[in-house]
């Protein structure tokens, strides 16, 4: 966890709770790009064209009103895992894909967008020209989850704005634990770090919210100092870094055991000592910047130091789905959480 992060919750939590006031049923909210957006309240119908933050709609008890959705790593309903039908019957009728069209979504009846405000800023003002509310979001950092989370709870109203704070309040509590632990082990004895991509040749950057987890946890990610997002890299390079751990994340082709077994990374330290992991997956894949990522710490962090428990990661993921999801965790899913 970056120094200051901790302050930056509680200003975060300030700053939003502050402007999204609420006079004759217009809540004014600040969105990720500093936008003033006034919702009209309630809000009945949403549209989630930004993938991540679908997935906090449901968090924060939003689910049955979302009428068009977009879901990281799901373009099709033959893509979703299986317990998607459970957190959403109705998958076959609200999931969309590609570019979010504005006749589409006005003809939903719409009254709150979410959008992507790295792609979506001409969509956003195309909505809000036909009178819709267009929230752009953001995430790709801790303090952008918390300000998200806050934003949206304020933009949904009723339970939605509880639940943000809870939510907030649960990373608070993550990162402040795993920081304080990560304190009592010097840098030089921190393990070091390789997060894979969808093939075993692309490598996290250091701009990316893996890194920040790694960071959170405890660790050190070898290639932190590559710009942009997942890079391609060489065996050589790899060979180099020679990390300790190599994380794999829940998507993509890459395995544990195909790794193991490849002749050409033998030299590598973490496969000669075995620490090479595959996160588990429910529903989103937690180490991008969604509710589960609070998981994602607790988990590298139980991977990076089996020798020690700080977190029971098992209990805190059967807690966090019942919580956040509404969904009891099978004991096969709940096992998937325990480090091998």
């Amino acid at each position: 966890m970056r120094n200051g992060w901790k302050a930056g919750v509680a200003v975060g939590l300030i700053v939003v709770l502050a402007v999204a006031a609420c006079a004759n049923d217009v809540v004014t909210v600040i969105d990720s790009t500093g936008r003033s957006v006034a919702v009209s309240q309630p809000v009945e119908h949403i549209a989630s064209a930004y993938g991540i933050g679908t997935y906090y709609v449901y968090a924060l008890g939003a689910g049955d009103r979302l009428v068009a959705a977009w879901y990281v790593g799901v373009k099709s309903v033959s893509q979703a895992p299986a317990s998607f039908r459970v957190l959403e019957p109705r998958l076959d009728e609200i999931l969309r894909a590609g570019d979010p069209n504005v006749e589409d979504l006005a003809a939903l009846r719409t009254d709150l967008v979410l959008a992507d405000a790295s792609k979506h800023a001409t969509f956003a003002e195309q909505m809000q020209g036909i009178g819709v509310p267009t929230l752009l979001l953001a995430s790709e950092t801790a303090q952008g989850v918390v300000d998200m989370t806050l934003a949206l709870g304020a933009a949904l109203g009723g339970d939605a704005e509880g639940r943000a704070a809870r939510l907030v309040e649960d990373f608070y509590r993550v990162y402040g634990v795993a920081a304080v632990a990560a304190t009592n082990m010097p840098t030089e004895s921190r393990p070091r770090v390789l997060f894979l991509g969808s093939t075993s040749l692309q490598v996290a950057s250091g701009a990316m919210y893996q890194t920040q987890l790694i960071e959170a946890a405890g660790g050190v990610s070898v290639s932190s100092n590559l710009a942009g997002s997942w890079n391609t890299v060489n065996l050589e390079q790899i060979l180099v870094w020679n990390p300790d751990v190599i994380v794999i994340p829940p998507y993509g082709n890459v395995t544990v055991a195909a790794l193991l077994a490849n002749p050409d990374w033998r030299s590598v330290r973490a496969i000669q000592t075995g620490r090479v992991v595959k996160m588990p997956r429910v529903f989103g894949p937690m180490d991008t910047p969604l509710p589960e990522s609070l998981l994602g710490v607790m988990w590298l962090s139980s991977a990076f130091y089996p020798e020690r428990a700080i977190f029971d990661v098992r209990t805190e993921a059967v807690d966090f789905y019942e919580t956040y999801y509404g969904y009891a965790l099978s004991s096969e899913e709940a096992d998937a959480f325990l480090i091998p």
